[in-house]
């Protein structure tokens, strides 16, 4: 099925905020709402931090702050030389307009309201648009128990309207299996990207599971990876290994 181009009138084109990538602007009814939380899942390798990224990016490039917080442990620097080198972050000068913030995860030896408390203090000093919380799987799975993601998730989520921004929660799921999880049954949008491993190349595809208020396109959504980031190439029809993207 073809997509349209969607007309929008200012007033509801202010309540969205633009992805960085047209088609999934359509895909979404004009863009991601303000004020929401939106997961990003997929397995690994599939393009998550990659798709934050052009999120990010659109943020900067209309001049609102952008935030990556991290719980992977993984240094800054290697991040920043890992995503450095696509078309619209290093070379535009984006990557240097990011704020990147490495949270502490030792739940252990914390609470989840210090968690939480670092984050929306760092959002609000920040006055971010667009907040990335990367992997917000580690904090749900490290929870002492599931009603703390509850409560953790209830207070992020006002705070991420007292903000008018849009906070990013990526982690590994399998969906649909994953969907009763707190963080998936609380967001306002689900984005899934999936990948399947075939001889020739690997079929990855982008299909929307959940928007809450507003319309999008169901069905995958056909994309590949490369230094300019994600590239749609079609609407995917057919079972896995049957058919090719139909370009739409």
């Amino acid at each position: 099925m073809a997509m349209t181009m969607i007309e929008r009138t200012n007033t509801s084109a202010a309540q969205k905020m633009g992805t960085g990538l047209d088609w999934l602007d359509q895909l979404i009814d004009g863009g991601l709402p303000r004020q929401s939380l939106v997961v990003v899942g997929g397995v690994p390798g599939a393009g998550k931090s990659t798709l934050a990224f052009h999120m990010m990016a659109e943020a900067v490039k209309n001049d609102t702050n952008a935030m990556l917080v991290t719980t992977t442990n993984q240094p800054i620097s290697k991040l920043r030389r890992q995503y450095g080198n696509l078309s619209f972050l290093g070379p535009t000068g984006a990557m240097d307009k990011l704020e990147f913030f490495s949270l502490d995860t030792g739940i252990q030896d914390t609470t989840m309201n210090t968690l939480l408390n670092t984050i929306v203090g760092r959002l609000q000093e920040s006055n971010v648009g667009v907040v990335v919380i990367d992997s917000f799987r580690v904090i749900s799975d490290l929870a002492p128990n599931r009603a703390q993601v509850w409560r953790f998730l209830g207070s992020l989520s006002a705070n991420v309207v007292d903000s008018n921004c849009v906070c990013l929660l990526l982690g590994e799921y399998s969906l649909p299996r994953d969907l009763d999880l707190p963080e998936l049954a609380v967001a306002d949008v689900v984005i899934y990207l999936e990948v399947e491993r075939q001889t020739a190349q690997d079929l990855r595809t982008l299909r929307i599971y959940k928007t809450r208020g507003t319309a999008y396109t169901p069905g995958r959504q056909a994309y590949t990876i490369s230094s300019d980031g994600i590239s749609f190439t079609g609407s995917y029809q057919g079972q896995p290994g049957e058919n090719t993207p139909a370009a739409i």
